[in-house]
């Protein structure tokens, strides 16, 4: 009787054994999280196709600046060239009348460009500007001036007309203005005749003389 209990006892002990030996065997090993995966750099094309995007989105005011700087430099010129030293003047003949009109800045006759005279005091400033040239017997008929402002910048417009009977004896003009007035330094000059001949040249001190053509 004892020996038959001992052998069920020891039979039922070496089976549990087995059993612990086979849980402890294929038991899972102990859940270990991941480590969160390191995110890589974009590629380089991915940067540079992003970089006009970035541009406009973070430089906006130094454009807006770049704008605002070319508009007050194109306020300040005020659309005129406007060149001290530098002139324009033209001659037309229409029958027996000689019409001279001649461009400058203020300046050219030694006046500030904030002056406050008034145009009938400018014409003063046309008589011994220029000369017309020949025996061609001219009188003078009329003079005026044309105040213009623009911005911080003044010109003038000198017009002088002349009645001369005998035109086809006109030979050119002489700009005397140089001698007159010292801050004249080139006049872009040209001559429109009755039948629609020209002539054009650059004056300066040393070469006063538009020759006109018959």
């Amino acid at each position: 009787m004892t020996d038959r209990s001992w052998g069920r006892g020891s039979s039922w002990l070496l089976a549990c054994a087995a059993l612990i030996l086979s849980v402890a065997c294929s038991a899972e090993a102990p859940y270990e999280p991941e480590p969160a995966a390191v995110g890589s750099p974009p590629p380089a094309e991915t940067l540079a196709d992003d970089a006009p995007s970035l541009a406009r989105t973070t430089m906006p005011q130094a454009v807006e600046e770049a704008d605002h700087h070319d508009e007050d430099h194109e306020e300040h010129i005020g659309g005129e060239a406007h060149v001290h030293g530098a002139a324009e003047l033209a001659v037309t003949l229409d029958t027996n009348f000689v019409t001279i009109t001649v461009d400058a800045p203020l300046a050219n006759y030694g006046l500030s460009e904030k002056t406050k005279k008034k145009s009938t005091e400018l014409e003063q400033y046309a008589e011994g500007l220029t000369e017309l040239m020949g025996n061609a017997r001219c009188d003078l008929v009329e003079r005026s001036a044309d105040l213009r402002r623009s911005g911080d910048h003044a010109a003038l417009t000198l017009s002088i007309v002349w009645d001369c009977r005998r035109p086809s004896q006109l030979d050119g003009l002489m700009f005397t203005g140089f001698e007159k007035y010292p801050a004249f330094e080139e006049v872009d000059a040209v001559y429109l005749g009755e039948a629609a001949e020209t002539a054009s040249a650059t004056l300066t001190p040393d070469n006063p003389f538009l020759p006109f053509v018959s």
